[in-house]
């Protein structure tokens, strides 16, 4: 039987990642660097001149251009949790985007809002709301277009990275060579995400590490004396991705971690943990480098 074929593209600082999907297994993975005068922070300057590179990488990698799912960039956004009566789906839509715009510190008329529907309980409605500065959309969909792609979602970055870990309660950590970022997650809700840009990519894996964890523990500490009657659990799991975190094949993992995951392990004292995505993967796939993508397959196959 035909196997449809599911492409999913992450624009990350100046580099685009390509993964698809083959029925339920990953078929392939590339990546192609992209000038900065091009595209910087995961942000496009020159639609059609970068559209002939995504082309080229999905050429490369056999990838389809009717079946695509895209990451937005986190970067330059502002990202909050809201509640809301749970309505009429044909209403939800106004709804959320009125909302939004009473809630968000930004001009209505420069921002795009993505959004995700987390959780439903009772008669209320979590969702993940993200302000993106309009430019950032409006130049992803021109260079998508220009490729000959109409994308059947664009989904945020951070919820990708959730749905990469699919765990209830955990610390995702992202390390990119233009910015970090860190994600808490309680109850199968992103509570706080923390997306810091890397102006100077000279900086060292090392100095990138130092800041990284610096970031993860403010905000541990942060949510912690927030919530000292429900702090996060002793055992609550740190899942580092990001190209800066790169994992020994499946079967060599347990004793054979990268040094930069012995230093990540002195600085918190809560567990690292490999990231195990629940689909069938090849051993051979950087699954951090790639979470994002992996992310939105899963979200592509549901």
């Amino acid at each position: 039987m035909f196997k449809r074929k599911l492409t999913t593209l992450s624009f990350e600082g100046n580099k685009i990642k390509c993964l698809t999907m083959q029925g339920n297994r990953i078929h392939a993975w590339g990546s192609e660097v992209v000038p900065s005068e091009q595209m910087n922070q995961g942000v496009i300057h020159d639609p059609q001149t970068v559209s002939k590179t995504l082309s080229q990488l999905l050429e490369d990698t056999k990838a389809s251009r009717r079946r695509v799912i895209t990451s937005v960039t986190d970067q330059r956004s502002i990202h909050r949790i809201m509640t809301l009566p749970d309505i009429k789906e044909d209403l939800l839509e106004e709804t959320i985007l009125r909302k939004a715009k009473q809630e968000f510190p930004t001009p209505a008329d420069e921002t795009d809002f993505a959004w995700k529907i987390v959780h439903r309980s009772g008669n209320q409605i979590a969702l993940y709301v993200l302000a993106v500065p309009k430019i950032v959309i409006d130049r992803q969909v021109e260079t998508l277009r220009a490729a000959n792609i109409k994308p059947k979602v664009m989904d945020a970055k951070p919820i990708a990275l959730m749905h990469a870990i699919n765990k209830e309660t955990c610390i995702i950590l992202n390390l990119e060579s233009y910015s970090m970022a860190v994600i808490l997650v309680v109850n199968h809700l992103p509570a706080i995400v923390r997306t810091v840009p890397l102006e100077n990519n000279q900086l060292t894996k090392e100095a990138k590490l130092n800041l990284l964890s610096q970031e993860l523990a403010r905000t541990i500490k942060f949510y912690n004396e927030s919530h000292k009657a429900n702090p996060l659990p002793d055992e609550t799991p740190v899942f580092p991705t990001g190209e800066h975190f790169e994992f020994p094949r499946l079967e060599e993992r347990l004793s054979n971690r990268p040094d930069l995951l012995n230093r990540l392990e002195t600085s918190t004292p809560y567990p690292i943990e490999t990231p195990d995505p629940p689909l069938p993967f090849p051993a051979e796939l950087p699954i951090a480098n790639y979470a994002v993508n992996i992310g939105l397959a899963i979200k592509g196959t549901r």
